[in-house]
């Protein structure tokens, strides 16, 4: 007998998925667990199985707008490559997952907001703004060392560096045809990197 497929992970896709549909619609603090449970169409307990509460869904949708990213820039090995070269590959990275997520722009922008009011979610932002620093300030102190970068705070520029990033993926967020990511994420790096060579 052919063993059962184990459907977890893809049920916990279609329950997310639904999620992500309904906070769209709705907005995160309107939406309820029952109009999750009618768009996945699975029962109220299949649901419960997977997810106790509303914010374990805001929680893994939130593992899946900004952690899936950091893991991959954690993972990235950029060290036989100049400073410089090795954040634009991280921006690279940082790019490739910003294509997907163009159907999650009114989630991301809600998840801003709700960060300021719920008091879980904004320390799981500070954590991944935490995890972004960890990555990017070796690399700018390596170019520092180096004498790739002016002399400086590590730290400073590689908050700089994330307000970039942030600051552009909310812009991109709430006026998308105004401020287009990906160019956009491009001129502000070059910015910041030009800034660090003559600092």
């Amino acid at each position: 007998m052919t063993p059962r497929p184990d459907v977890s992970e893809e049920r916990r896709a279609q329950i997310i998925e639904a999620a992500v549909n309904v906070f769209a619609r709705r907005g995160i603090h309107e939406a309820r667990m029952d109009d999750i449970v009618t768009e996945t169409g699975l029962s109220k307990g299949t649901l419960y199985w997977y997810f106790k509460s509303k914010a374990d869904i805001i929680a893994a949708i939130s593992d899946m707008l900004f952690g899936s990213e950091l893991r991959k820039l954690e993972k990235l090995n950029c060290e036989e490559l100049s400073a410089p070269d090795c954040l634009l590959r991280l921006m690279d990275v940082f790019i490739q997952d910003l294509r997907p997520m163009l159907v999650l722009r009114p989630v991301i922008f809600e998840f801003y907001a709700l960060a300021f009011r719920n008091e879980s979610v904004r320390q799981s932002m500070q954590q991944y703004l935490q995890r972004f620093i960890d990555i990017v300030k070796p690399v700018v102190q390596r170019g520092m060392d180096g004498g790739e970068f002016a002399p400086g705070d590590a730290q400073q520029a590689a908050l700089a560096i994330g307000a970039a990033f942030e600051g552009t993926l909310l812009l991109w967020a709430y006026a998308p045809d105004l401020v287009p990511a990906e160019e956009q994420l491009h001129a502000s790096l070059g910015l910041v990197l030009k800034g660090l060579k003559s600092a």
